[in-house]
C-alpha cells in the first residue's frame, strides 16, 4: 500500500464511524449506504464493502429500483472470487428485476447470470471522498443546523455530484451555496466556531506564485484543501471541511509543511482554485 493510500485510509475512518451512526437511525439509506460500501472498499475491507453492497441490493428489491440494482450488478463481479455463491445468487435476483431473465422455478440453487462479466465501474474522485462530506451533514443536522428537508436535499445532490468528475470539490458548502440557501452564513459560522478553524475571506489574499507546486493540485480540486500563502515556513490552508483533520494530514505529508487550515466561502474556494490552475 502506498503512502497516500494510507492517508487516504485514515481519512476514511473518521467518515465510516459517523456514517454508521447515520445508519442506525435510517437503515436503508441508500446514499449513506453506497458512502459506506465505497470507504470500506477503498480501505481494503472486503467483507464489510461487500456486506454493504448486499444491503444496497436488498433494498433495490425491496423498492424494485433497477438503477440501484444496475449500480449494484456494475460493481459485485469484484467480489466473486471470495463470495462466488452469494454473487451468483445476488445478481440472479437483481437480473430478474430488471427483467433480464426469469428466475428459475425448477431449480432453487441460483444459478450465476449467463451474461459477459461487468467490469468495475471506477468510482469518480468525487465519489470516493464523499464520506466526510456525508459525515458533515449528519453532524450538522444532528445538531439542528439543517432542517429534515435541507439534509435530505443536501444528501441528493452530494450524491448526485459524487457520480461526476468536476473540476471542483464535492462539499456541503457547495450545494448550500448553489441552492442558495439562505442559512450558508450560519452554518460557516457555526463551523468555525464548533471546529475552531478560523473563517478568512479569500479575496484578501494573493496567490503566490509559490504556492502552485506545493502539493498535488488534485487535493484541491478534489479533496477540498487548497494553499494559498505562507506564514514563515508554514502553510495556509483554505479547506471546505473543517472537521476533516485527516485532510490537513495529508496536505503536511505532500508539502513538507505545517499547515494551518482557514474556512472560506465556496465560491471563493473556486474562484482561487482557477486561479491556482493557471499558477500550475
Amino acid at each position: 500500500m502506498s503512502e497516500e493510500e494510507k492517508i487516504d485510509n485514515s481519512d476514511l475512518l473518521e467518515s465510516i464511524a459517523m456514517l454508521e451512526q447515520i445508519l442506525e437511525v435510517m437503515p436503508t439509506d441508500i446514499m449513506t449506504l453506497k458512502a459506506l460500501f465505497n470507504a470500506y472498499n477503498q480501505t481494503g475491507n472486503i467483507e464489510s464493502a461487500f456486506e454493504f453492497l448486499t444491503r444496497i441490493a436488498d433494498v433495490s428489491l425491496m423498492n424494485k429500483d433497477t438503477t440501484l440494482s444496475q449500480f449494484v450488478l456494475e460493481n459485485i463481479t469484484q467480489f466473486e472470487e471470495q463470495y462466488s455463491s452469494e454473487v451468483a445468487a445476488h445478481s440472479a435476483r437483481l437480473q430478474a428485476l430488471a427483467g433480464d431473465k426469469e428466475p428459475s422455478t425448477s431449480d432453487s440453487t441460483p444459478k450465476p447470470p449467463s451474461t459477459p462479466k461487468r467490469k468495475k465501474k471506477k468510482k469518480s474522485k468525487a465519489e470516493a471522498a464523499i464520506a466526510s462530506e456525508l459525515a458533515l451533514a449528519w453532524r450538522l443536522y444532528e445538531d439542528n443546523q439543517l432542517s429534515q428537508e435541507e439534509y435530505s436535499l443536501i444528501l441528493n445532490d452530494l450524491t448526485e455530484i459524487s457520480s461526476k468528475d468536476l473540476d471542483i470539490p464535492c462539499s456541503v458548502l457547495h450545494v448550500i451555496f448553489d441552492r442558495k440557501m439562505p442559512i450558508i452564513n450560519k452554518i460557516r459560522n457555526y463551523l468555525s466556531n464548533r471546529s475552531g478553524v478560523p473563517n478568512v475571506s479569500l479575496a484578501n489574499f494573493s496567490l503566490p506564485k509559490e504556492v502552485a507546486s506545493v502539493f498535488p493540485i488534485d487535493i484541491s480540486i478534489h479533496d477540498g484543501a487548497l494553499p494559498f500563502g505562507f506564514i514563515g515556513n508554514d502553510l495556509m490552508i483554505a479547506v471546505l471541511n473543517p472537521f476533516d483533520s485527516a485532510l490537513i494530514d495529508k496536505t503536511e505529508t505532500f508539502s513538507g509543511h505545517h499547515c494551518h487550515p482557514y474556512l472560506v466561502a465556496p465560491e471563493e474556494y473556486d474562484k482561487m482554485l482557477e486561479k491556482l490552475k493557471e499558477l500550475g
